[in-house]
């Protein structure tokens, strides 16, 4: 990542645990200051300030974790998908 960040807690990246690089609790903390946000305006300035203090790279990793229930949706509602649960229903029953 980039620079030593005091705003997002603890840094567990210094080798207690092994994290991969897109779940590091930076990561976390980034998507959850962002996700609370009040409104539109807020959102946007959040997004803002976290590029300048993780870079670019981690904090499109943040906002993955953001669209991540967005993209469960689409894929739930994928032909293939209902396709794949009826057929699961079928050899299980």
């Amino acid at each position: 990542m980039t620079k030593e960040n005091k705003f997002f807690g603890k840094d567990w990246t210094k080798g207690e645990i092994k994290f991969p690089k897109h779940l590091t609790p930076e990561i976390i903390h980034t998507a959850l200051f962002v996700s609370n946000a009040e409104n539109m305006d807020s959102v946007q300035n959040r997004v803002e300030f976290c590029v300048k203090q993780i870079g670019d790279e981690a904090m499109s990793y943040a906002m993955a974790l953001l669209i991540l229930p967005t993209l469960m949706d689409m894929v739930k509602e994928h032909p293939e998908y209902k396709d794949y649960l009826e057929l699961r229903k079928k050899k299980t029953h």
